[in-house]
C-alpha cells in the first residue's frame, strides 16, 4: 500500500544519528552473529532465506544497569529526539495552514469559473465567449486537472494470493494486539485504535468484520482525498465520516501545543522566530484522540518516514501511558537493508518509550503469549517484497 506520508528533515538527521549512535550497537553484532550457521564440514555461511521467517529481538529495551555516562547518553538521546519532533512538529504546523489557505483560495477560484461556464453556456456563441473568454476557460481546465493530480496508486486488484494472505496475517495481528491493550488496561469504554488504509478499506473491514469493533473505534489518515472519500460511508465505505481525515499521519496526530517531556520543555517560538501558536490554533484532527494500537502500513522503505510518525504519535503533550500501546508498521521494497533498518526504528521507538517511563517489547519473539499466532512471518507479500513487524510499549513497574 503506497501511501505517502509527512517526512521532515530533522526525522531524517534523527534517524542517520540513532543508526550511528554506539548506545544500543551490542544488540546489531548479536543479531549479525545469530544469522550465521554451520554446515557439516565445519564451514560458514550467512543466507537472510535461512532466517527470514526467525523472528529475534534486535534490541534489548530493558533496565540497563544505569552507570553516569549511559545515563547522560540516554539524556542527550531523548533530548535530540525531542527537539527532532518539535522542529517537524513547528514545521507540520505552519504547513497545514499554508495548505488550507491555498486549497481554500483555490476551491473559492474553481467554484467561481465553474459558475461563470454554466451560465456561459446559456448564452449564445458569441456572448458567451465574450463572457467567459479562452484564458479563463483554461484556467478552469487547469484547476479541475489539480483536483485529480493526486491521485491513489493503491490498487488491491493487482495483489498477489501471497501478498493478501500476508496483509491479511498482519491484520489479524493488529485485531489481537488492540484487544490485548484493551484487555489488560481494563478500561470501560472501548479502545480506539489508528491506522493507515487504502480505498478498498481492507484493514477497516479487518478489525469490524473479522475483529468485532465498532467503526467509531476506526481512525485513518490518508492525503489522498478519493481514498478519503472511498472510506467514509457517505462515499458507501465503512467509517464514520468524521474518523477519517485527508492528511498525513504525522499531521493528523499533531498538537498545536509544544512538547513536554520530562523537563524536556520545547518552545513555541520557530526557529525563525515568529510564533507558530499564531499561525493557527487548530490541531490535528486526531490529536486529542487517546489510541491503544497504530499501525502504520505501506509506507515504503525510508525509515525516517517511520521515526517521524512514531514521533508524532507518541511523543504528544497529551499521551497517555498509563497502559500498553501496540505499533506496527511496515517496510516496502524487498529485504535489502532490512536488519538495519528495523534496528534504527526498534532504537528511535526505544528512545520514545523511554521519555513516557515506559520500555519496548518486540512481540514477535513471543507471539502466544500475546495472542497471535505463532506462525507470524515478519517477511513476505509479492516475491517477499513486504518486512512487518510488531512491538508493544509498556510502562515500568
Amino acid at each position: 500500500m503506497m501511501i505517502s506520508c509527512f517526512l521532515s528533515r530533522t526525522h531524517y538527521v534523527l534517524a542517520k544519528f540513532l543508526l550511528v549512535s554506539p548506545i544500543y550497537c551490542t544488540s546489531f553484532l548479536t543479531t549479525q552473529r545469530s544469522s550465521v550457521r554451520h554446515n557439516h564440514n565445519g564451514n560458514t555461511h550467512k543466507s537472510w532465506s535461512q532466517i527470514r521467517n526467525r523472528p529475534g529481538t534486535l534490541l534489548w529495551t530493558g533496565r540497563d544497569r544505569e552507570t553516569p555516562i549511559s545515563t547522560h547518553r540516554n539524556r542527550c538521546a531523548e533530548k535530540n529526539l525531542v527537539s527532532a519532533e518539535e522542529a517537524a512538529r513547528q514545521k507540520r504546523v505552519g504547513q497545514m495552514k499554508q495548505r488550507l489557505q491555498k486549497e481554500a483560495k483555490r476551491e473559492d477560484r474553481t467554484s467561481a469559473l465553474e459558475l461563470k461556464l454554466k451560465k456561459s453556456e446559456t448564452m449564445s456563441q458569441s456572448d458567451s465567449e465574450r463572457y467567459m473568454p479562452k484564458d479563463e476557460r483554461a484556467e478552469l481546465e487547469g484547476l479541475l486537472k489539480v483536483r485529480d493530480t493526486f491521485a491513489e496508486q493503491y490498487n488491491p486488484e493487482t495483489f498477489t494470493k501471497e501478498h493478501l494472505d500476508f496483509k491479511a496475517m498482519h491484520n489479524d495481528a493488529f485485531i489481537g494486539l488492540s484487544k490485548f491493550c484493551q484487555n489488560t488496561r481494563n478500561e470501560s469504554e472501548p479502545a480506539n485504535v489508528f491506522f493507515l488504509d487504502g480505498p478498498d478499506g481492507g484493514t477497516a473491514s479487518a478489525l469490524i468484520q473479522r475483529g468485532g469493533f465498532d467503526p467509531s473505534q476506526c481512525y485513518v489518515a490518508n492525503r489522498h482525498n478519493s481514498t478519503c472519500v472511498a472510506l467514509r460511508r457517505s462515499g458507501g465505505g465503512l467509517l464514520p465520516d468524521e474518523n477519517v481525515v485527508h492528511a498525513t499521519a504525522s499531521e493528523a496526530l499533531t498538537i498545536s501545543e509544544p512538547i513536554s517531556v520530562d523537563g524536556l520543555e520545547s518552545s513555541n517560538v520557530h526557529e525563525d522566530g515568529f510564533d507558530v501558536l499564531s499561525l493557527t490554533q487548530e490541531d490535528g484532527a486526531f490529536a486529542h484522540k487517546d489510541f491503544i494500537a497504530y499501525y502504520f502500513d505501506g509506507c515504503g522503505g525510508f525509515v525516517p518516514h517511520i521515526v517521524g510518525m512514531l514521533s508524532a504519535a507518541l511523543l504528544r503533550k497529551n499521551f497517555d501511558g498509563t497502559g500498553p500501546i501496540a505499533v506496527g508498521y511496515s517496510l516496502l521494497g524487498g529485504n535489502k537493508d532490512v536488519v538495519t533498518k528495523e534496528l534504527v526504528i526498534s532504537r528511535a521507538l526505544t528512545t520514545i518509550a523511554r521519555t513516557r517511563g515506559m520500555q519496548i517489547v518486540h512481540v514477535l519473539d513471543d507471539p502466544l503469549r500475546y495472542g497471535l499466532s505463532s506462525d507470524i512471518q515478519k517477511i513476505g507479500g509479492s516475491n517477499d517484497g513486504t518486512f512487518s513487524t510488531w512491538l508493544l510499549l509498556k510502562p515500568i513497574n
